[in-house]
């Protein structure tokens, strides 16, 4: 059994008086440490592609045609309806390739290509478009779906009204859509 009054190694103070704290500390910027490096390795700016699970969007069908983004980056094939604020692509890139910005129910921004394209939102935009009716009268929805997140889109303009103003982000996810569900 270790004599607790016996020195440390280098210390000169036994073990028993070492405060608590110290320890605790230690365990804390271990777990930190562990914590931060799974967030990086899980697709929170990692290197590797991640799948997040059932993310729902809270959304009205004229955001299929009022959501934009400007950027003159491309991620692989999907890339921004317009190049700078109020500037278009020559050549645009079709609807299953245009970047969106969207907003999680939980508020976290999110780039998604063709989200409307998805059959469950397309089938929705098709009932409700031939109606024409205003934006504030048309009734909110939310659609679930399975998102793969590709990459990281920075340093953008995002607009959220065809006639609004643009304004800057930093960085948000690209996340490709697939089994999406309305709800």
């Amino acid at each position: 059994m270790p004599d607790n009054d016996a020195p440390s190694a280098g210390t000169g103070r036994p073990l028993s008086r070492r405060p608590a704290w110290i320890i605790l500390a230690a365990i804390a910027v271990i777990a930190l440490a562990v914590w931060s490096f799974r967030g990086k390795s899980s697709g929170g700016g990692g290197a590797g592609p991640a799948a997040v699970d059932g993310t729902a969007i809270n959304l009205i069908t004229t955001d299929r045609d009022d959501l934009a983004c400007a950027s003159d980056k491309s991620i692989g094939k999907y890339r921004c309806e317009f190049k700078a604020p109020g500037v278009p692509w020559p050549d645009p890139p079709a609807p299953a390739d245009r970047l969106a910005p969207y907003y999680t129910m939980d508020q976290k921004l999110i780039v998604i290509p063709g989200l409307f394209e998805q059959p469950a939102l397309a089938a929705r935009y098709a009932q409700e478009q031939p109606r024409n009716l205003p934006r504030d009268q048309r009734p909110r929805f939310s659609a679930s779906c399975q998102f793969k997140t590709i990459d990281h889109l920075k340093d953008f303009q995002t607009r959220w009204l065809k006639t609004g103003d643009w304004g800057h982000q930093d960085d948000a996810p690209v996340a490709v859509p697939s089994d999406c569900k309305i709800q």
